[in-house]
């Protein structure tokens, strides 16, 4: 039962190091892989984990990332800040009228703000329908914009590929209706060498899916430097009327100067006067005559559509969709359709007036937004978290309430349902939604309609008295108690074994040296006594008490050096040879044993574990020789090398025969040499006298590598010792 019951311990004990060490290689294989090239997007899988958004409203729907937010300079930045020659491809669209989307290239010290980082853009500007690339940081550099031909349309996908070889930047744009191309180069010296990967876009809403990267050459940029010209420097107008110029030259074919509002972006046909303009607040008079009407509002939500203006806010029903971003101004003809607490507007027309009019939110309590005088309006409110959980489709859904409310948060189509994990029960937040009322659950007074994760901020996580917070707190606890007091009881042991070992040392030195003195002692007392019984007393008698004096002399001064030898400050601070010396001559007057001192090598400093073996292992040498050796001399040598010291305990005595070399001191010197990884080396020959040699390093901090062999092989040792026994319960 004990070897099975060891055996499986073992194997457990491997298993846990082998399981934690394949989690540790997934999880650098999977960091590694996630910023390796080639790279594609994971968006088809809903995941956009890798990615940080700068700014923007960013959503993910059916495998392609959403920005419908007017916001001058939004960003998405993922990938390697050590990413440096390659080639970047998107497909991208742009939502609205005027402005530009793209990606960015090599991109660095990126912060929320317009031209807020280091790096390249690439992208499709409206204003003039050309091909832009230029260098930001911090401030923009543009170099000479490329005419798009059949410019640059909203709701049109274009394939956008960008080369970044050295300090060659290259970009093509394709049209994947027409398949019409527009080619750019730029270069540029000095230049940003390496960098992340984004996505931009300015003044405009985007739409951006199949997102690669893989490694570039010079060739690459060369096919697309084949195709147009290079760009030294950023050229770009200073004058207005130089900028007029260079609009009608080069993109007289493409250049659309304002927009016809008389465009709709969602029409019917129609006959007659327009129907009357009204406003949002005075929709919800239910007397109101069920007839054609025309109200004018600011996009703050675009699916489900919502509007508001300075008096309230509605939703908006459309039959398709629409494109449109968040601060769009429009005008919205159609008909009221009463459903429930709120009144809708079934639209038949939608026309842009202007953009980038973002709505502000307003700051409310719970109690207002349940009164419905804020109901379909962007509103701001505060509460605690009570619970959350997560649809099927990645919605994500927040139990929220203060003191007087309870009330439902949602969010659909997040970057990443990692942001889910972000919001913990119990914490205080600040939500910016879309107060809807009668559609809450669970008794919820309303709910809030969020744009993004940034419309939800963590004023203060959950308090400290909570009960998962508890249970984090005390299980980590518990463990580091559990590890402390396994470590403290193997501590014990180990402590343990080292007592029960020097004690089994010293017993058997006491053997080697008291015990053999006094029972010569004894021998010569009793000898004594029965020459005084028989009364044959002569001058025998006194030498045998003379040499029982000498023995009883002898054996009081390896008594009191040994004794001394114990002691963690045996040598007394002082030079090893002259401890060793010092201990020879507690043992033995000097002048029956001379002792010869020998140094060589520059001398270094030995820690203090390498000093103490090698002073007891000079010491049991020492002890040996005086004992049993019959030596008229002994050499200590000590040696100091480059990254090792040496040291030598020579004498010509009887010596004896290698193996009769297994005794307890000998092997006692062998166990303290492993212990600072020394060398060992005993030679002797009979007649001839012994040389006992140590080498040793200098000796060393104690790293966890040094632990971790340690514990191995204290692991192997216990199991091949519970090997061998029970295999010698097996014989027996």
């Amino acid at each position: 039962m004990t070897r099975h019951f060891r055996s499986w311990r073992k194997a457990g004990l491997l298993a846990g190091c082998g399981m934690a060490f394949a989690a540790l290689l997934i999880l650098l294989v999977q960091r590694y892989a996630r910023f390796s090239l080639p790279y594609h997007d994971s968006f088809a899988s809903h995941s956009a984990k890798a990615w940080q958004p700068y700014g923007g409203t960013w959503q993910l729907t059916n495998g392609t990332v959403f920005n419908r937010s007017d916001e001058r300079g939004a960003k998405l930045i993922t990938g390697s800040p050590d990413w440096a020659n390659y080639t970047m491809q998107a497909d991208l669209e742009m939502i609205g009228h005027e402005g530009d989307v793209g990606i960015i290239v090599r991109v660095g010290k990126e912060e929320r703000g317009i031209d807020s980082y280091s790096g390249y853009y690439v992208g499709l500007r409206s204003l003039e329908s050309a091909l832009i690339i230029g260098r930001a940081d911090y401030g923009w550099m543009e170099a000479q914009p490329v005419a798009m031909p059949g410019g640059v349309q909203p709701s049109t996908w274009y394939r956008l590929k960008v080369v970044a070889v050295g300090c060659h930047i290259g970009a093509t744009a394709t049209n994947l209706q027409t398949g019409q191309e527009a080619w750019s180069a730029f270069e540029e010296t000095p230049c940003v060498l390496k960098g992340k990967i984004g996505l931009r876009s300015m003044a405009t809403g985007g739409a951006w899916r199949n997102i690669s990267v893989r490694r570039a050459t010079l060739g690459d940029w060369e096919s697309i430097r084949s195709h147009t010209g290079s760009v030294g420097h950023p050229v770009f107008p200073d004058r207005e009327a130089d900028y007029n110029h260079m609009r009608e030259s080069d993109f007289g074919q493409t250049y659309v100067p304002t927009r016809n509002n008389s465009d709709y972006l969602l029409s019917s046909e129609t006959s007659g006067p327009p129907p009357p303009l009204i406003s949002i607040e005075s929709l919800r008079n239910t007397k109101l005559p069920a007839q054609p009407l025309r109200i004018r509002g600011v996009v703050t939500l675009t699916h489900p559509l919502f509007v508001q203006d300075s008096s309230a806010g509605v939703a908006v029903d459309v039959d398709k969709p629409v494109s449109l971003n968040l601060g769009d101004e429009v005008e919205i003809a159609g008909s009221l359709a009463n459903s429930g607490y709120t009144s809708r507007v079934e639209a038949s027309s939608i026309r842009l007036l202007w953009d980038r009019t973002l709505a502000v939110p307003l700051s409310i309590s719970s109690t207002q937004a349940a009164s419905g005088a804020f109901n379909s309006s962007l509103v701001e409110i505060r509460g605690y978290l009570r619970s959350k959980h997560m649809e099927r489709d990645g919605t994500i859904v927040l139990n929220m309430g203060d003191e007087s409310q309870s009330f439902t948060t949602v969010l659909r189509n997040t970057l990443s349902p990692e942001t889910y994990a972000d919001w913990q029960p119990g914490s205080w937040l600040r939500v910016h939604g879309i107060c809807v009322l009668g559609e809450g659950a669970n008794g919820a007074a309303f709910t809030l309609l969020t744009r993004s994760p940034a419309d939800i901020e963590v004023l203060a996580g959950p308090p400290w008295w909570s009960g998962p917070r508890i249970l984090r707190i005390i299980i980590p606890l518990v463990l580091v108690l559990l590890l402390g007091l396994f470590l403290y009881l193997r501590i014990e042991r180990w402590k343990m074994r080292a007592i029960l070992s020097e004690r089994e040392r010293l017993a058997h030195e006491m053997h080697d040296t008291l015990a053999q003195s006094f029972a010569g002692i004894g021998f010569h007392l009793q000898g004594m006594r029965n020459m005084v019984r028989s009364g044959t007393t002569n001058g025998n008698l006194t030498e045998k008490l003379d040499l029982a004096c000498d023995i009883v002399a002898q054996t009081h001064r390896e008594a009191s050096a040994g004794i001394a030898a114990l002691h963690p400050d045996a040598d007394e601070g002082r030079d090893l040879l002259v401890a060793l010396e010092h201990y020879a001559v507690r043992m033995l007057n000097a002048d029956t044993l001379p002792l010869v001192l020998d140094r060589a090598g520059t001398p270094h400093e030995l820690s203090f574990p390498v000093r103490d073996t090698l002073f007891q292992v000079g010491r049991e040498a020492i002890s040996n020789v005086i004992r049993h050796g019959r030596a008229t001399t002994i050499v200590l040598r000590l040696r100091y090398e480059s990254k090792h010291v040496a040291f030598e305990v020579c004498d010509d005595g009887i010596g004896f025969v290698q193996e009769d070399s297994s005794g307890f001191g000998i092997e006692t010197m062998r166990r303290r040499c492993e212990a600072v990884s020394a060398e060992l080396k005993i030679t002797s020959v009979p007649g001839q006298g012994t040389v006992i040699s140590v080498r040793s390093p200098y000796g060393r901090r104690v790293t966890v590598a040094d632990w971790a062999k340690y514990i191995w092989k204290r692991q192997r040792d216990r199991y091949h010792d519970a090997a061998k026994r029970d295999a010698a319960q097996i014989d027996g």
